[in-house]
């Protein structure tokens, strides 16, 4: 596996610089740790499973479904038709939900109301999952596959584009139920429907961004498996000549470094035979 001393002895290699007469090792791990994040970017190969619920409050944690007469704690989230709400005073729920947005009514509620005894304020809808509420939290680049527990079944949603996503499964606000499909948006956030309908666990087939590797810890074995190390001293020597402003240099490094990432792609891609007895129709 690659360490951030190997990285740096290979780009140094690449770039004619073994004693660091050019460039710093401050430098050049600014460089590797673009590389790492562009490899990933164009590989998605930092892949993994991220463990959750949902609904899910702002911090990450699973909200607690609304009941009557609840004893709730400052601090604490709950969720009830459509919205989520922190409790700002400590009390007992009442025996009524949260009133749900009716004509003449702010959508979303954005003042503080009591209810029963505790005072509870609006914090998000209950459909949206933001990237920074997941075990990697702002680390995730891309969201692949999404998956709830339903009983003893997992269910995988269905994927659709924003724009299809929110004509067909947004048009009725109260839709509550168990979530079928999934869509994300801009840069940071995940939304499902129907709206949950109760607290579901699930997992996130995601996309990561690698963590900086340090000079304070250079022997650290990269996240990163071989072979997609390879391109990284490309991209880091490409950045290090643009900053020299050798421009055709770092073009060749640029362009051996988009090859490397194509010869990575198809040595790791292998036919894989679902079942060698079964019928191929």
């Amino acid at each position: 596996m690659a360490t951030l001393n190997s990285y740096i002895t290979d780009v140094r290699r690449l770039l004619h610089d073994a004693n660091g007469n050019f460039w710093s090792n401050d430098e050049i791990t600014d460089y590797i740790n673009d590389g790492r994040e562009r490899v990933v970017r164009d590989t998605g190969c930092l892949r993994t499973l991220q463990i959750s619920a949902t609904p899910l409050a702002p911090d990450g944690t699973a909200a607690i479904i609304w009941s009557a007469g609840l004893v709730v704690t400052a601090g604490q989230y709950i969720f009830s038709n459509i919205f989520i709400y922190q409790v700002t005073v400590s009390g007992t729920l009442g025996t009524t939900s949260p009133p749900y947005p009716t004509s003449g009514t702010n959508f979303p509620p954005s003042t503080a109301f009591t209810n029963g005894t505790a005072t509870l304020l609006y914090v998000q809808n209950a459909e949206v999952i933001p990237f920074s509420s997941l075990p990697n939290g702002s680390q995730t680049l891309d969201v692949l596959n999404l998956t709830i527990y339903w009983g003893n079944s997992r269910i995988p949603l269905r994927y659709l584009p924003w724009t299809n996503f929110n004509a067909q499964l947004r048009y009725w606000q109260n839709y509550v139920g168990r979530p079928v499909c999934f869509s994300t948006y801009g840069q940071s956030q995940i939304y499902i429907s129907p709206i949950p309908d109760q607290s579901y666990s699930m997992e996130v087939d995601t996309v990561i961004l690698p963590s900086p590797l340090v000079l304070t810890n250079p022997t650290v074995n990269d996240a990163i498996n071989d072979p997609y190390t390879v391109p990284v001293a490309f991209y880091a020597a490409y950045k290090a000549k643009y900053k020299e402003q050798s421009y055709g240099e770092s073009e060749i490094f640029l362009q051996q470094y988009n090859r490397q990432v194509q010869s990575v792609l198809n040595s790791v891609f292998t036919r894989r035979i679902p079942d060698p007895y079964s019928s191929p129709y």
